[in-house]
């Protein structure tokens, strides 16, 4: 028996930010620099931190702060041009890996380096980079769907991925220079990927005496007999200084998103118009398929198609609102960090 898809509550899949911290001349900043170069040092030492190596960056201290998550917060200081980058802070993270006590250990971190009262007074303005929102719905296969992005008239999807076997794994919309990019994704797929490369990487050597190498076979096995999941992602690249209060004014992108279910029931095509019409909504968008059928036999009918599978499960109008919540309930900002400015 197949069952309804169910979409989950919005997780923050990656979040940058940057506090307005010594955006003075540069002298100021490199003597301030100097004290914290040798905490950081002491922090690495002492295994709470890592260095980093960004490509490209524009910080002249990068450094890891490492969590139980799993997924280490990447800390940026000294900004090359604090104010063009609008602050000499960046801080990059994924509080949906976040485990208990990640978030507080950040904030130790950074308070040990700066001075907490300092840290407390920049966390209450802070400025977002990046912010990317993802929506998981499980028991959904993109084997057994179609998505259509509307964006006014154009159209964005600009990249696809196949598997081995011809089964589309992955849409993604937007150009890449644009300030947001959406994707839609078969999720148990790209986790199989991701634990199959997690191995490879960690040697076949010691996985009965290293539980993190152990977990990750383990987290394969269950990944191979678990649930099928669609995962919608809205990613901001570009948020230009946001400030937290204005999140919720942003375009709901979700909204966009329209999904149809094949194996649902409504107005059937012949074999031959089905295979073509699908091949088209996967090689060159929903829009641009149900163009090529306007001028057809066939049109009424590959319209009828297109809309009788729409699914009545994606209710997409609260997501970014659920997605902003989440932010505030991830606890790394104190609530005046929230509230708009006079």
């Amino acid at each position: 028996m197949k069952l309804r898809p169910v979409p989950q509550q919005p997780v923050i899949d990656g979040l940058a930010y940057i506090l307005a911290w010594s955006c003075g001349l540069f002298e100021e900043q490199e003597a301030t620099l100097k004290k914290i170069r040798g905490r950081i040092k002491k922090l690495i030492a002492a295994g709470t931190c890592e260095r980093a190596y960004p490509q490209g960056s524009r910080y002249r201290e990068n450094f890891r702060i490492l969590l139980s998550g799993g997924s280490p917060a990447l800390v940026q200081i000294g900004a090359v041009d604090t104010l063009r980058q609008k602050g000499g802070i960046r801080i990059a993270c994924n509080p949906a890996k976040f485990q208990p006590g990640d978030t507080k250990k950040i904030h130790r971190v950074m308070r040990s380096l700066i001075g907490r009262e300092e840290y407390n007074d920049l966390m209450k303005r802070p400025l977002l980079n990046v912010i990317h929102v993802a929506v998981d719905i499980h028991h959904a296969s993109l084997t057994q769907m179609l998505v259509h992005y509307k964006n006014g008239q154009r159209l964005t999807m600009f990249a696809k991925r196949f598997d081995t076997d011809g089964h589309i794994e992955g849409y993604n919309f937007g150009s890449l220079d644009s300030d947001y990019q959406t994707t839609a994704y078969d999720k148990d797929q790209q986790l199989v990927h991701a634990a199959i490369l997690a191995i490879a990487q960690s040697g076949k050597s010691g996985f009965g005496e290293d539980p993190l190498k152990a977990n990750k076979i383990k987290q394969l096995e269950t990944l191979i007999d678990g649930v099928e999941i669609v995962r919608i992602e809205v990613r901001g690249k570009k948020m230009r200084g946001l400030p937290l209060w204005k999140l919720p004014q942003q375009t709901n992108r979700f909204a966009r998103f329209q999904l149809a279910d094949l194996g649902g029931s409504g107005i059937s095509l012949d074999p031959l118009t089905e295979k073509a019409f699908l091949a088209m909504c996967r090689q060159n968008g929903v829009k641009a398929a149900l163009d090529a059928f306007k001028h057809t036999k066939q049109a009424r009918k590959v319209n009828a198609f297109w809309r009788g599978r729409q699914v009545t499960w994606w209710q997409p109008e609260s997501l970014w609102q659920q997605a902003c919540d989440a932010v505030r309930e991830s606890c790394l900002f104190p609530p005046e960090a929230f509230d708009a400015l006079d």
